[in-house]
């Protein structure tokens, strides 16, 4: 009886300790600078500065990884939690690129989920903030990047989507040329003011839906793919340092090798323990964005980054700028923009 009693007390103490510790790490502290009225007008319409003739594939473009999970609410959002700020507000911090991953509920509604979490906030609200920012922003495109679908979200998010303004917004390949080949045609001038919808999964395959363009696998084993965001779980679990000095050359090596359509380097890290996601990432902030600033000093990787995604838009403005200071190295901005540019994306 009394081995009994004690085994009972000692799961008891595990079981109140980890609540505790998913407690504690449960805070998420929105760190966020705050923006001037300038700075809003530059990191709102900062395209605007680019040249039309500039082929999309040769943006540097900031990406959010997990856009839409600010509103998580479970006990272990700090383990699923990969912004503080709303796709609509990491809009006006300069993001282009978002990472889009849907849950379908038994009721039928649609929300943002991460991993095994499904508690995040509503979709529609999210495309209600992309379709008002594009109206306010005609010189700005988009990629939403729909990586995901859980419990069968796919036909859903395609109803909201042809139900809503964005349809009117979307990207359609209606011509000849292959998807991949198609995106990869693209000028700045062809985009503005439009949204292009990649998709990760097979309905982007048809001729059903000429506004869904198929996105690659983790691996990028998929042939023709019009968006590649190579990730393997192995190489983002590693410690911020050696990411950035042995993946981060593996992922460049196959953006180099890509040399089509859009291409994404993952810039965030991967918990390896089911850590707090923004302890994490204020680990690895600082030497990330220096190796940002650093492409600008290889010219093969200059010439082929486009998408960089990132974790916490907004708590360090060197995360926007960084990436936006790349278009400057890369002769995207138009010489009359080049002194506000440089302004805006000193370091």
């Amino acid at each position: 009886m009394t081995k009994r009693i004690l085994l009972t007390a000692f799961a008891v103490i595990a079981i109140l300790t980890l609540t505790f510790s998913l407690i504690a790490c449960n805070d998420v502290e929105d760190d966020s600078i705050e923006l001037s009225d300038e700075q809003k007008h530059f990191y709102s319409t900062w395209l605007s500065n680019i040249e039309d003739s500039t082929p999309i594939k040769s943006i540097a473009l900031l990406g959010s990884h997990d856009s839409g999970t600010s509103e998580m609410s479970s006990v272990v959002k700090a383990m699923s939690m990969t912004q503080s700020l709303t796709i609509g507000e990491q809009l006006l911090y300069g993001t282009r690129y978002f990472d889009i991953r849907v849950n379908k509920k038994s009721d039928g509604s649609l929300n943002i989920f991460h991993g095994v979490d499904t508690s995040g906030g509503n979709f529609l609200p999210i495309v209600n903030d992309i379709v008002d920012f594009i109206a306010a922003n005609p010189s700005e495109f988009l990629v939403l990047d729909f990586q995901h679908f859980n419990n069968g979200s796919q036909s859903s998010v395609i109803d909201v989507i042809e139900s809503s303004e964005l349809i009117d917004l979307a990207v359609k390949n209606e011509g000849e040329l292959t998807d991949m080949d198609y995106i990869d045609s693209l000028t700045l001038e062809d985009v503005r003011g439009k949204v292009i919808i990649t998709w990760g999964s097979n309905e982007a395959n048809g001729d059903e839906y000429s506004y869904l363009f198929r996105r690659n696998n983790d691996s990028c084993s998929l042939p023709n793919a019009s968006l590649d965001s190579m990730y393997f779980g192995e190489e983002n679990s590693k410690p911020s340092k050696t990411y950035i000095e042995e993946s981060l050359p593996k992922y460049m090596a196959h953006i180099v090798a890509k040399n089509k359509a859009l291409t994404v380097l993952q810039g965030q890290l991967t918990s390896p323990n089911l850590g707090n996601l923004k302890n994490l990432e204020n680990g690895h902030n600082k030497a990330m964005s220096e190796y940002v600033r650093s492409i600008a000093d290889n010219k093969t990787y200059l010439d082929s980054v486009n998408i960089i995604m990132r974790d916490f838009i907004g708590s360090d403005i060197e995360k926007t700028n960084s990436v936006l200071y790349l278009n400057l190295k890369k002769n995207n901005v138009k010489s009359e923009a080049k002194a506000e540019f440089e302004k805006f994306t000193k370091k």
